[in-house]
């Protein structure tokens, strides 16, 4: 065991990427023997380490990875680790990857599932379309959710999601004054450092456009919009040629030592002029809906409210997003309540 080694698996406020700069071939083989080990109760750690090493897929992580894989009777939550770790590879990992998704173990082929949404493009759809199972129970429904985002990622039609209802909505009450105010800002240079040591895998292989992205703070919480550059570029019109991962929104660790992915922007067209927005969790759980009719399309600019979707620890908001090609502001009342609620947006009466 290396000392180098020992205090990057110590560090609890993120990597010092001098001390990663300094890595020998010593402590490359003692990461690599830790993750290794089954009774090293830094493996997960280790891994961690490696995928900051080298990514790429004859690398060290890929290494142990693939070893990790072909263990007789593998640790189903290290494996879930190691798979979750292989998006750093991006699209090279997904024949590694694949394979997984098939076990039967439902901890393994979820994460697989997950990964496998991360960074698997068209090419690998028709097979995983072919493989992936029933949707019913948390690994059908998770395959039927990274098929949806590999087809939007890609503008292929016949994996769209379904929209939310007025039933499933849920809004601000009006006499509601326990709220949170949602301020937006440009990104800092600490925001921009930060995000780009995100592997592409890691953003879903989305590449936000620097002077479109947008820095949210509501209560405690910090976020980053990203929008994908090649789709920003023709916003609001690419919303409507086909369904897109439009992008990504990335929230700011308690320490503010990373950014992480806390939605997907996946948008689709509607069919009479007008398109569907709907922010989701990477486990597939609808967050946010919106809808830009054609009536709300003007001057190359779409403005539509978006709506809180009814789920476990849903918190209403009010908010108006305006996009265009120089990308997205935030408009309405730019509110959030202070506590969730279960109440259901009532839909207006037929006139």
């Amino acid at each position: 065991m290396t000392d180098r080694i020992d205090r990057l698996l110590a560090s609890k406020d993120g990597v010092d990427s001098s001390l990663l700069a300094a890595l020998d071939a010593d402590d490359l083989a003692d990461a690599m023997g830790r993750a290794l080990a089954r009774d090293d109760e830094h493996r997960v750690r280790a891994l961690g380490i490696l995928s900051l090493i080298d990514p790429t897929p004859l690398g060290p992580l890929a290494q142990v990875v693939g070893q990790l894989l072909a263990e007789p009777d593998p640790d189903p939550f290290t494996i879930a680790a190691a798979l979750g770790q292989a998006a750093v590879m991006g699209p090279d990992a997904v024949p590694m990857v694949q394979a997984a998704a098939a076990s039967g173990e439902p901890v393994i082929a979820l994460a697989a599932w997950r990964t496998l949404q991360q960074v698997a493009t068209s090419e690998s759809l028709d097979a995983l379309t072919q493989t992936a199972p029933p949707a019913g129970d948390v690994v059908g429904d998770q395959a039927a959710f990274a098929l949806s985002v590999i087809a939007y990622r890609a503008g292929l039609s016949g994996f769209e999601l379904t929209p939310a209802d007025d039933s499933r909505i849920v809004a601000i009450p009006a006499d509601e004054d326990e709220v949170f105010f949602i301020d937006t800002s440009t990104p800092t240079e600490e925001d921009f450092a930060l995000l780009s040591r995100v592997p592409a895998g890691e953003l879903y292989l989305v590449r936000p456009e620097r002077q479109g992205m947008l820095a949210i703070e509501c209560a405690s919480e910090r976020l980053l919009l990203c929008i994908d550059s090649d789709i920003q570029m023709g916003m609001p019109d690419t919303f409507l040629q086909g369904p897109s991962l439009a992008g990504v929104i990335t929230t700011l660790a308690p320490l503010g030592t990373n950014y992480s992915v806390r939605y997907l922007v996946l948008t689709w067209p509607d069919g009479t002029g007008g398109f569907h927005v709907m922010l989701c969790q990477p486990n597939g759980v609808q967050a946010y809906y919106g809808h830009a009719g054609s009536d709300e399309i003007s001057e190359g600019t779409a403005t539509f409210g978006l709506f809180t979707v009814d789920r476990p620890g849903a918190c209403p908001i009010s908010l108006t997003p305006s996009v265009n090609s120089s990308g997205v502001t935030l408009g309405g009342d730019r509110m959030s309540m202070t506590e969730t609620v279960t109440d259901r947006l009532e839909p207006e009466a037929a006139q």
